[in-house]
């Protein structure tokens, strides 16, 4: 598990992490509590044809606010990045097959946004936490 935790000092790789922390905690809560937000999300399961829908209506948004919130603190960095990309993964499905004018409201049709989310994910995975994280107060390396 120390393996898991051990991260570098850097601090773009904090940057990094502090930032895909602010994309997923945001992207919950614009999901969970602004209307426009939680229409197109509606909108994206339904004709993605994601199965479960009322389970993932829910689960998804909670479940970002949470791995946002681990990544803000740089809370076992490395593993919850590592949750975010089968979430981004999806997301690039649902780029990709959504045509509905109103999926999309903050963001580009093409899926820019989750191969960046992905790469970010990437770098946390490789590198840690980063500076400022909790894992580098109980494991660093140089």
């Amino acid at each position: 598990m120390k393996n898991f935790i051990k991260t570098n000092t850097g601090i773009i790789t904090g940057i990094v992490r502090i930032m895909l922390g602010i994309i997923f905690l945001m992207t919950g809560l614009m999901k969970l509590f602004l209307s426009d937000y939680a229409a197109a999300w509606s909108i994206q399961l339904q004709e993605a044809s994601i199965p479960l829908y009322a389970f993932n209506y829910w689960f998804v948004p909670i479940f970002e606010v949470v791995l946002g919130a681990a990544l803000l603190v740089g809370y076992y960095s490395r593993i919850t990045a590592a949750m975010i990309l089968p979430i981004m993964f999806v997301a690039i499905y649902v780029h990709l097959t959504v045509s509905h004018p109103g999926a999309f409201p903050s963001q580009p049709q093409a899926p820019v946004m989750p191969v960046m989310v992905i790469v970010m994910a990437l770098m946390v995975i490789v590198k840690g936490g980063g500076k400022w994280s909790r894992d580098a107060r109980l494991y660093s390396q140089p």
